[in-house]
């Protein structure tokens, strides 16, 4: 009984976090600038401000999240950004002026801030020792296809103002909400431990991973810098076409998915040593191959080993995370760890478009550059830390 009732919680788990991921991306890549420029006839200033006010408060909102993870479990506090999620929706369905779409939009931000600090909370708690990055792995896949199937699918539905699109969205938030209800294993209960009273306190906490946090922000700034810049270089320098570029972009998502679970087992079985810093310099390769070469058979290869990277990275860095966490905090420290990230992530496209101007292989380089150094550090860094309490 008590491992079905572990199964169905990490199930639960990973099922929630797709659902609503795939309502995020869906709305976030494709639903919100064809409502906001169609139907509303707004600027499409609007979804500028509407995303950045949804992914500030994202991220600002993941260490409260996380805090409350430790005080009330990840299933009370997936519960209620989930349902601030779908009145989020109901909100955006519902208006005729463009304010209120960046209110609503913002008030999603604050409910998807849930989702990691509990998923991956909830997550480490309920896995064995031995087989952290195989659970890590299995939630990232689950995290790449939601977000991933979000736009796509929902690009169907998209004839004018056809609410058909937002009820599809606000079904699967819902669903997702219904599934916590699942989530009920012991573990994931709050110890009544000591920790901190108010969530700024959990700052605190940072101290003893100070070394680490520069290369937590710094890991998620790369993606940063390389996001805005991808499709003009595709176009002005690779001349490649949006298809072209379309297929590049989904070969090495579906690279990344459909490694992730093996490489989390293989980290299990051999350590996180080997795939964290293997995967560092692979990247840093693949980026430095991808600024000469002028092949699309070529590209497509270095896609792929980028999928296989970042299939080596997310398991292994994350499992390395959760051996470091004491378990009375670790929805705090997650949720602080995520926002460090999330800063990391915010401040790359700003640094990429700039380096983009200076010279369009200029991002590419200095991201290689950036992963090979912190390939360097974690080789002299001892990734073999105590066992958490």
């Amino acid at each position: 009984m008590a491992v079905r009732e572990r199964l169905q919680s990490q199930l639960s788990l990973t099922v929630i976090l797709g659902l609503a991921e795939f309502a995020r991306g869906a709305l976030t890549v494709s639903l919100l600038a064809h409502f906001v420029t169609g139907p509303l006839k707004a600027p499409i200033t609007v979804v500028g401000w509407a995303l950045s006010s949804h992914y500030f408060l994202d991220t600002v909102f993941r260490s409260p999240a996380g805090w409350l993870v430790d005080r009330l479990g990840p299933s009370t506090v997936l519960s209620v950004g989930l349902a601030l999620e779908v009145v989020a929706l109901v909100g955006v369905m519902h208006t005729r002026h463009w304010p209120w779409v960046i209110l609503w939009v913002s008030v999603l931000g604050i409910g998807t801030a849930s989702h990691w600090p509990s998923v991956v909370t909830g997550t480490n708690r309920l896995s064995k020792r031995g087989a952290r990055a195989q659970s890590m792995s299995v939630i990232f896949a689950a995290w790449l296809l939601g977000s991933g199937l979000g736009p796509i699918v929902i690009n169907f539905f998209l004839r004018g103002f056809d609410q058909t699109a937002f009820a599809i969205l606000i079904g699967g938030d819902a669903l997702a909400l219904a599934l916590t209800l699942l989530v009920t294993h012991p573990e994931l209960n709050p110890k009544p431990v000591e920790r901190p009273h108010r969530w700024w306190q959990s700052l605190g906490l940072l101290w003893p991973y100070r070394t680490l946090l520069p290369g937590m922000m710094i890991q998620n700034m790369t993606l940063g810098i390389l996001l805005p810049v991808l499709e003009p270089y595709v176009n002005r320098v690779l001349h490649l076409s949006h298809g072209q570029f379309a297929e590049l972009l989904a070969g090495g998502g579906l690279i990344t998915v459909a490694l992730l679970w093996p490489m989390g087992r293989f980290t299990d079985r051999l350590g996180i040593r080997f795939p964290l810093i293997g995967g560092l310099f692979m990247a840093a390769g693949a980026l430095v191959g991808i600024m000469v070469t002028r092949h699309f058979l070529a590209l497509v290869g270095l896609g792929g080993v980028l999928g296989l990277s970042y299939a080596m990275i997310l398991p292994a860095w994350n499992a390395f995370l959760g051996r470091m966490i004491p378990t009375a905090v670790e929805g705090s420290l997650w949720g602080l760890f995520m926002t460090v990230e999330g800063f990391g992530m915010a401040l790359g496209p700003i640094i990429g478009t700039r380096l983009f101007e200076w010279g369009v292989w200029a991002p590419f380089a200095f991201s290689a550059a950036v992963l090979g150094m912190m390939g360097i550090f974690y080789w002299a860094y001892p990734l073999m830390p105590a066992q958490r309490t």
